[in-house]
């Protein structure tokens, strides 16, 4: 994938504008299967991130935007929570679970980045497995987001891999800039 073939996707703020936010997931994704797409992330963030030098993980893409570093921490960081309501949504009847801060906890400790990234494909293989073993019975119990709502585990889903495609975009466009391939 070529870096200046990446056009930013636009995703509304989670917070301010919920249901634009669920709306620009789910565009996002489109008519790809969501737990391919998730599956898939954390081996197409490695190659788009193949061959940067320790300084270039820590260029941001612009002023108050994310490094690379962060944007896999960040990604990292979605595996844990979404494993967490995953988990609740289908052991519990209609759980609620918070938001989190996205932008807080892009500032908590990391290990390397070699060691992230192998923790990181590590929980998402466990979650995918998760996924693909779900009886479709259960891929229509329900959980309570805090900030967005209820919301179908099957929608959970589809979010987080619409979430995922966003996030590559972001990463691609990151490490051109921290490659200097962009103005």
């Amino acid at each position: 994938m070529s870096p200046h073939t990446f056009v930013p996707i636009e995703i509304p703020d989670a917070t301010r504008d919920p249901g634009a936010y669920v709306q620009a997931l789910i565009d996002t994704l489109g008519d790809r299967d969501p737990v391919e797409v998730y599956a898939a992330t954390p081996t197409i963030a490695a190659g788009i991130c193949d061959g940067l030098r320790d300084a270039q993980w820590h260029v941001p893409l612009a002023e108050s935007e994310w490094s690379a570093a962060q944007v896999v921490g960040h990604l990292f960081d979605v595996d844990i929570v979404y494993g967490f309501r995953w988990r609740l949504v289908l052991t519990e009847d209609k759980p609620a679970y918070p938001g989190y801060d996205e932008k807080l906890w892009s500032r908590l400790p990391r290990p390397d980045v070699a060691v992230l990234l192998a923790a990181w494909s590590g929980i998402r293989a466990a979650n995918a497995a998760l996924l693909r073993g779900i009886p479709a019975a259960d891929r229509q119990r329900w959980g309570t987001h805090d900030e967005q709502g209820d919301e179908q585990f099957d929608l959970m889903v589809d979010k987080i891999a619409g979430h995922d495609l966003a996030h590559l975009n972001q990463l691609a466009r990151t490490v051109a800039v921290a490659h200097g391939t962009t103005a």
